[in-house]
C-alpha cells in the first residue's frame, strides 16, 4: 500500500509538471493605423521588426526580434540573477536591468473567460489590462502555461502578477492600443521542446554592464574645469554654423563608464544629415569630461551613460 501511495503521488506530480510549457513561440507583429498618413514602416523599425522568436521554460525566457531576416534585438531573463539582459547586435556590450523594479504603473485587469478566440489552433480566453504604458487586450490558452512561481521576482511589465492571475498561461495574442494605432502581436507557430539553462546563455564576446534603469544612483558629470567649459563652448558654436538662424539640434552621446571612471565605446545614438552625430563624438572626446560612476545600492558599477550635446544659433 505504501508503494502504491508513492507511485500515485509520483504520477500526479509528474502530470502536473508535464503540463508546463517549454519551447518556442513565434509571434508576428502588425500595425493597424487609427489615423491617415501614419508611417507604419518607421513604427515597425522602432518595434525591431515584425517577427519575434520567444523561448520560454520555467524561470527563463529569451525574446529575439528579427528585421528583414536579421536579428535586430534580443532580451533574456533568468530567475537566478533576477536580471533582464538587453542585447543589440551593433553594440559591443550587453546591458542588464533589475527585473524586480517596475518602471510603469499598472491599474488593473479583468478576466473574461466567456470571451474566447482561436489563436493558432488554441482556444483562448480574454484578459483586459490597463496601465500608464498602454491599455491592452490579451488572449491566453490553458494549454500553454508555465509555473508562474518560477517568475516570482519579475516585476518588469507586471509579469509575475499577470502570470499569476491566469495560472501561468502565456499570451498567444496581444492587442495594444495607442493614440494613433493598434499594435497586434500574435502567435503563428508554437513548438514544444525541452530547454535547459544553457539555452539562455549570453554571448561571451561582449562585456556586460548596467543599464541606467538598473542604477539606484545615476552617473554624475564631474563639474568641468574653466578650460573644459571654454573648449566645449568654442566647439559647439563652431559646429552650430551649419544650422539655420534660430535653429537648434541635440545629439545624444552614449558611452560605457567603468566603475574606475574610465570611458569606452563612445558613439552618437542616431545619425543626422548634417553630421552633428560625428561632431558631437569629437567634442565629447576633446573635452575629456569626467564622470562619477553610478551606484547599485552603495556599490559603484560599470554602466552605460548618456550626455546631450546641444547645437544652437
Amino acid at each position: 500500500m505504501r508503494h502504491l501511495f508513492f507511485l500515485s503521488f509520483f504520477f500526479i506530480a509528474f502530470s502536473a509538471y508535464s503540463q508546463h510549457f517549454s519551447g518556442e513561440i513565434q509571434y508576428e507583429l502588425s500595425i493597424i493605423p487609427k489615423v491617415e498618413n501614419l508611417d507604419v514602416d518607421s513604427l515597425i523599425q522602432k518595434k525591431k521588426g515584425t517577427l519575434t522568436k520567444y523561448l520560454i521554460t520555467d524561470g527563463y525566457y529569451k525574446s529575439t526580434h528579427y528585421q528583414n531576416g536579421e536579428v535586430s534585438y534580443s532580451y533574456t531573463y533568468d530567475n537566478v540573477s533576477k536580471s533582464m539582459y538587453d542585447d543589440a547586435p551593433d553594440d559591443e556590450y550587453i546591458t542588464y536591468r533589475d527585473s524586480r523594479k517596475s518602471y510603469h504603473e499598472y491599474f488593473g485587469s479583468e478576466i473574461y473567460r466567456d470571451s474566447t478566440e482561436i489563436v493558432n489552433g488554441y482556444e483562448c480566453f480574454m484578459v483586459k489590462h490597463e496601465s500608464e504604458f498602454a491599455n491592452s487586450t490579451t488572449y491566453y490558452s490553458d494549454q500553454i502555461k508555465v509555473n508562474f512561481e518560477s517568475f516570482r521576482d519579475h516585476a518588469v511589465g507586471n509579469w509575475y502578477n499577470k502570470l499569476k492571475e491566469v495560472d501561468g498561461c502565456i499570451s498567444l495574442k496581444s492587442i495594444y492600443e495607442y493614440d494613433t494605432y493598434y499594435e497586434v502581436r500574435e502567435a503563428v507557430k508554437i513548438t514544444p521542446m525541452k530547454l535547459k539553462p544553457a539555452d539562455f546563455s549570453l554571448p561571451t564576446n561582449k562585456i556586460i554592464v548596467a543599464s541606467p534603469l538598473a542604477l539606484d544612483t545615476a552617473v554624475e558629470l564631474v563639474p568641468p574645469s574653466p578650460a573644459q567649459i571654454e573648449l566645449y563652448e568654442e566647439l559647439v558654436v563652431e559646429g552650430a554654423k551649419k544650422l539655420e538662424p534660430e535653429a537648434s539640434y541635440v545629439s545624444y552621446i552614449s558611452f560605457v563608464l567603468y566603475k574606475d571612471g574610465q570611458i569606452d565605446y563612445i558613439e552618437a545614438m542616431e545619425n543626422d544629415p548634417h553630421g552633428f552625430n560625428k561632431l558631437a563624438v569629437e567634442i565629447f572626446k576633446q573635452c575629456d569630461f569626467k564622470f562619477k560612476p553610478g551606484l547599485i545600492e552603495d556599490r559603484e558599477v560599470s554602466s552605460v551613460a548618456y550626455l546631450p550635446i546641444r547645437f544652437s544659433r
